[in-house]
């Protein structure tokens, strides 16, 4: 009956989620009915699979397995780390594959010590199992996000677009990097393709300029797509904003003084691919009809650019939902530490 539940269940949220993509694919909330189903039909056939072969798990045994999962994740980010920081330089978003790692092989340590029924204060193995919870629920958070950012980048690009925006992503002085480049090289491919369609569409450069940059980045994605041939006429550059949210409202209020009202033309945004979703979400937040492409990303470079995204996400939506969790998290860890300290009766 159980079984029947869970992949019943399973079945629905998955048709469920398939809708929500069909209908508006840049809701972050579709990737929690996603997870949802996923997770449910693993259990559903996990436990059919175990019917079949009269293999029975016990808790102990699925908390270790749970445990050596995490710790085998937790070292490969490790090692992610020191190759991210090695290339790129030490930084917060280089340094949050190691510290995620580390934290992840902490919690599998924390279960299987717990699984395994290690002789300690009852007061720690409380607070160890709130720290666990609070991970896990981050896990979760993590999991729909990251599941749903790579499956959103797999849809179909529309080749319809009025204007292609280009969000900047930092200067090497004055030229522009390997990644900014391949959001240029993605934008241009977007522009012919939107030219097959739309008679003339405009290409938005947006950027602002850094303490450590000779130029302003819209005006040196300027240049760089002048010299690949894009019309010189047909680019418009923002050079004010400062982050991805300032991109879109700046870009808009750009295309606005020229007479391209933002809510009758459609727009292809690009950017990185671990980028997409979030932008995507922000420009659902602004109104606008807009599809958000991807340019590709160094596969060692991955993991600590989803983490960067995750933890802006983090402070940008649901954050009523993280700041309640964190309250009783903290009020529970306070009544397990208060409860220790008092002497017994």
């Amino acid at each position: 009956m159980m079984t029947a539940a869970l992949l019943s269940i399973g079945l629905f949220l998955l048709a469920l989620g398939a809708f929500r993509v069909v209908r508006e694919p840049r809701r972050l909330s579709t990737g929690f009915v996603l997870l949802g189903a996923v997770l449910l039909l693993v259990a559903g056939s996990a436990a059919v699979a175990a019917d079949v072969v009269a293999i029975s798990v016990t808790v102990p045994q699925g908390s270790c397995a749970a445990a050596l999962a995490l710790c085998c994740i937790g070292i490969a980010l490790i090692a992610n780390g020191f190759t991210v920081v090695r290339r790129e330089g030490r930084s917060l978003t280089t340094l949050s594959p190691a510290v995620v790692g580390a934290g992840l092989v902490m919690m599998g340590v924390v279960i299987a010590a717990i699984a395994i029924a290690v002789p300690v204060p009852a007061a720690l193995i409380e607070l160890a199992m709130l720290v666990c919870a609070a991970g896990g629920y981050l896990i979760l958070h993590l999991l729909a996000f990251g599941g749903y950012a790579l499956l959103y980048r797999t849809l179909p690009a529309r080749s319809q677009a009025d204007a292609i925006v280009i969000l900047g992503c930092g200067l090497d002085g004055r030229s522009v990097t390997p990644l900014l480049a391949g959001r240029l090289d993605r934008a241009i491919t977007a522009y012919h393709a939107a030219s097959v369609e739309c008679a003339q569409p405009v290409v938005v450069t947006c950027g602002g300029q850094g303490g450590d940059e000779g130029t302003c980045e819209a005006d040196a994605m300027a240049r760089y797509l002048v010299a690949h041939g894009i019309p010189a006429h047909a680019i418009v550059r923002e050079r004010y904003s400062r982050n991805t949210a300032e991109n879109i409202r700046n870009c808009l209020r750009q295309l606005d003084i020229r007479g391209i009202p933002a809510d009758r033309i459609r727009m292809t945004v690009v950017t990185s691919s671990f980028h997409v979703l979030r932008t995507a979400a922000l420009t659902r937040r602004a109104g606008i009809d807009a599809a958000v492409v991807g340019s590709r990303t160094a596969a060692y470079f991955i993991p600590a650019a989803f983490l960067r995204e995750f933890v802006a996400v983090l402070t940008t939506h649901y954050r009523r939902t993280h700041l309640t969790t964190a309250a009783l998290t903290v009020a529970a860890a306070t009544a397990v530490v208060a409860d220790a300290a008092l002497p017994p009766l």
